[in-house]
């Protein structure tokens, strides 16, 4: 069976398969629903017709109501005129509602608006923005150009190429619905085996859930005298059967999607610049008395040791790193630090003292702060304007 074949084949089936019932919003009874009700039916009424329409396919269906209601004929041809794609769904599906017996007011939707008011606006924005369509189409040379399908035409037409055998089954119920199995068929080994993937699986779902939902309302004896009539040729038992098959089909395509979710790989933490983490850490940058200068901040960052000097307290400090982490910034703190270890003292004679810590190696650094005859005081990571970064290792 070639693509274009196996392609027409699907589109077949769906059509007859759907045909059994109008699915477009039905307004009947609406007199006798609520508030809520109505404002409901209103919203499913417009997710419809923005799910399975364009506003070029409802454009129609806003001239006849224009037509109908003997809007000005002036106004109608103008925005015939228009282009196809000035026309909004949104317009298009009042139009259609309004002509399938939708009320244009109601006191408790909406504030009491008028519907129809809004749809003229609509309709006169339209022809006033289309205005010169006309006179465009008449310069400009059209050039003939190929439609190039989007990517979820692509999606979709790969995911309705996975079908083959679903349909083959379906149509093995249409040929001998009293042998048919539900259980026969393995329709999650049947999508792996094809690679299915979520989104292949979300189109399939949504593809075959109509027929469920039809069938399980079928079953539940609740259909109107439409759909019994469309399936008043099959039993009770056949139905069961097609309602196990197209459970199968709806289970295994919600356990890819979910397979999905769980196997997807953690998004990976975005890397900030190290200038950008120690934007907001306050310091000072020289302090001219005692000729110091600050080293780059953004060397901090993964580092494991930190000596900093505070000009106002005469304190001398060593930031070191807890076991298996790294000093960071966050904001005007220093972060990773060991509480125990992290330990500045006050200096008596700070000229001399920063003089040596200057000169000092590694290893005298080692035991610096232990020869200084002053308290231990624990840092608290702040750092502020009188405070010297004056080694980074």
């Amino acid at each position: 069976m070639t693509k274009t074949a196996s392609k027409s084949k699907v589109a077949a089936r769906a059509s007859v398969s759907r045909a059994k019932r109008d699915h477009s919003p039905d307004w009947t009874g609406q007199e006798s629903w609520d508030g809520d009700l109505f404002t409901k039916k209103f919203r499913e009424a417009m997710q419809y017709y923005n799910f399975e329409y364009s506003g070029k396919d409802l454009k129609p269906q806003v001239v006849r109501w224009m037509t109908s209601t003997n809007v000005n004929k002036t106004l109608t041809e103008a925005f015939k005129k228009t282009r196809d794609n000035r026309s909004g769904v949104t317009m298009g599906a009042i139009a259609s509602c309004l002509l399938k017996g939708m009320p244009d007011v109601r006191p408790d939707f909406n504030q009491g608006r008028s519907t129809v008011a809004w749809l003229m606006n609509a309709i006169e924005e339209v022809v006033y923005a289309g205005k010169s369509d006309v006179a465009e189409e008449e310069v400009v040379e059209v050039k003939p150009t190929t439609n190039q399908p989007s990517i979820q035409d692509r999606l979709r037409e790969v995911a309705m190429r996975m079908t083959n055998e679903i349909e083959d089954a379906i149509e093995s119920f249409n040929t001998d619905p009293d042998n048919f199995d539900p259980k026969a068929f393995k329709v999650l080994n049947l999508l792996k085996s094809k690679e299915a993937k979520a989104a292949h699986a979300r189109t399939i779902r949504d593809f075959y859930k109509r027929n469920l939902e039809e069938l399980e309302e079928l079953a539940s004896g609740n259909a109107d005298e439409q759909l019994r009539e469309g399936y008043k040729h099959r039993s009770k038992k056949q139905i069961l059967a097609l309602i196990a098959f197209y459970k199968e089909v709806n289970s295994a395509c919600t356990m890819l999607m979910q397979e999905a979710k769980v196997n997807r790989a953690p998004r990976a933490k975005k890397t900030q610049p190290k200038e950008k983490i120690v934007a907001k850490l306050k310091f000072m940058k020289t302090f001219e008395t005692l000729k110091l200068v600050s080293v780059n901040p953004a060397d901090i960052i993964g580092s494991k040791e930190l000596w900093i000097y505070n000009t106002k307290s005469r304190k001398l400090g060593r930031y070191v790193a807890a076991e298996y982490q790294e000093l960071g910034v966050k904001g005007t703190s220093i972060t990773g630090f060991s509480e125990i270890q992290s330990i500045c003292k006050t200096l008596r004679k700070p000229e001399e003292k920063l003089k040596e810590f200057k000169s000092a190696g590694k290893v005298a650094l080692r035991k610096f702060l232990d020869d200084i005859n002053a308290t231990d005081t624990k840092m608290n990571g702040r750092i502020n304007e009188e405070t010297i970064l004056l080694k980074v290792a």
